[in-house]
């Protein structure tokens, strides 16, 4: 790797991780989607884990609560942290894990074979892509998941390069554990795993058995009896093996509103949510265009309404989102964060293209390493784990969708364990296009400012929120 380019790559890991710390550093602990906080004081002050149908939150994978309310305990036990900003604390371990998640990738890229320009693309778009800024300045498990995930996959590379070296396979199967009982969108691990295993012993590439045999075990006999001990567990006290909260009370989403035609998952219209970049009753109802518009924008706002101090118009607003009132017109949207949103949209479909023609090129690539037997088996094996996340992880939030058809289960956080696959779609496409100069030469441009005008949409939010916050 060229020095220049290793060091550009720093800088935008240095910049991504200064965003995601000055968003959460303005950001108040309560602004979330949900309150995780709950659970996490439930063990501080109980010591125990919280039961399932006990707070809204607890039904989720206890790791990263206990993980919270150990470090939380700890500061308070040693008067590090006042009691009254152990929720401030307690906010910055997700931002902490969105870090790491952004050094994760960077050696997830560097394992594969991109040119210097294909590698920068690829990993500026994680580093500066908004929803993955946002989710960082927001306290819940979905950060703890998306690194659980991207560092599983990362140790699956290296248990294939390897040769099934004993610790690496160890380590694999930790970060495996750690993915199953953080979060349920965090599973997908499981069938990499065992897709990894198998692959390997279809080809068989002169690997021993005992290694093969303690594999095995530690990537998919553990983690596969550890929750099926759970889910075990879970049904003989709840009746269901993955408890929900809306499955064991009053679902708070039931009232929200819905598309009026219902929801499609076979269109992508990019154009409706450019037109308006929130969430209206003209972009409710098309699965992919919100879940790539959210991916880009504040469009159900957590943080818009801080800039936008127009608080009778965001009562209506809300109002609308939960079923309450009639849809507000848009004239008293803040033309600026409008402006933005639109140009952050458009300029998305930027990297957007690099991975679909990126896509095209790994499945080409995976299917010729399967076929052409002088090809290095483990090579193809490597490559198929990403469409294969990304596949897996796409199915599982289309059942969520196709279950209660709400826009809150369309949501592009779900996507975030697909970071990986993203980024080398992003670089197997920008590698094809580097070829022509004149398009290097244009994607440079357009990349730079994609990153620049997001720099600049944190730096407006936080600027909101300072001046908020007196």
């Amino acid at each position: 790797m060229n020095r220049y380019y290793k060091v550009s790559c720093w800088v935008l890991i240095l910049c991504g991780i200064g965003l995601r710390v000055l968003l959460c550093w303005v950001n108040q602990p309560i602004n979330a989607f949900d309150n995780h906080f709950d659970p996490i004081f439930w063990i501080m002050k109980y010591g125990t884990i919280a039961p399932k149908d006990a707070l809204w939150q607890s039904y989720h994978p206890p790791v990263f609560y206990v993980i919270s309310a150990i470090i939380g305990k700890l500061a308070e036990s040693q008067g590090v942290v006042p009691h009254a900003l152990i929720p401030k604390l307690l906010q910055f371990i997700p931002c902490f894990y969105a870090g790491m998640t952004l050094i994760v990738v960077h050696l997830i890229l560097q394992k594969l074979p991109f040119s210097d320009f294909a590698r920068w693309c690829s990993l500026g778009t994680i580093c500066f892509l908004p929803r993955h800024i946002y989710a960082s300045a927001m306290h819940s498990n979905d950060m703890l998941a998306v690194l659980a995930v991207a560092l599983s996959l990362y140790l699956l590379l290296i248990v294939l390069e390897r040769d099934f070296s004993y610790p690496w396979v160890i380590a694999a199967g930790a970060a495996i554990m750690v993915a199953l009982f953080t979060k349920y969108t965090a599973f997908v691990v499981l069938p990499l795993a065992i897709v990894t295993y198998l692959s390997v012993l279809w080809r068989r590439p002169g690997i021993e058995n005992r290694k093969l045999l303690l594999a095995g075990i530690v990537l998919i006999v553990i983690p596969l009896l550890s929750l099926g001990s759970y889910c075990y567990s879970n049904m003989k006290t709840y009746g269901s093996p993955l408890p929900s909260n809306c499955a064991m009370g009053n679902s708070q989403t039931k009232s929200f509103t819905k598309a009026g035609e219902g929801v499609s998952f076979l269109d992508f219209k990019p154009w409706e949510t450019i037109a308006t970049p929130i969430l209206a009753p003209t972009n409710i109802g098309s699965f992919w265009t919100l879940i790539y518009s959210r991916m880009w924008f504040d469009m159900e706002p957590k943080f818009l309404y801080l800039i936008n101090d127009d608080e009778g118009w965001w009562d209506s607003y809300y109002g609308w989102l939960r079923g309450k009132s009639s849809w507000p017109t848009l004239k008293q949207f803040d033309p600026d964060c409008k402006r933005i949103g639109s140009v952050l949209i458009a300029m998305g479909l930027v990297p957007l293209l690099m991975a679909i023609i990126g896509f095209i090129l790994l499945f080409k690539k995976v299917v010729d390493s399967f076929t052409d037997h002088k090809q290095s088996a483990r090579k193809g094996i490597g490559l198929l784990l990403f469409p294969l996340l990304f596949m897996i992880n796409s199915c599982g939030i289309i059942a969520i969708a196709l279950k209660a058809q709400l826009f809150s289960t369309m949501k592009a956080l779900y996507f975030l364990n697909s970071l990986p696959s993203f980024a080398v779609f992003i670089g197997f496409g920008a590698d094809f296009c580097e070829s022509f100069r004149f398009v290097r030469w244009l994607l440079t441009a357009l990349f730079c400012c994609l990153f620049v005008l997001v720099a600049l949409h944190i730096f407006h939010i936080a600027a909101s929120l300072s001046f908020a916050m007196g």
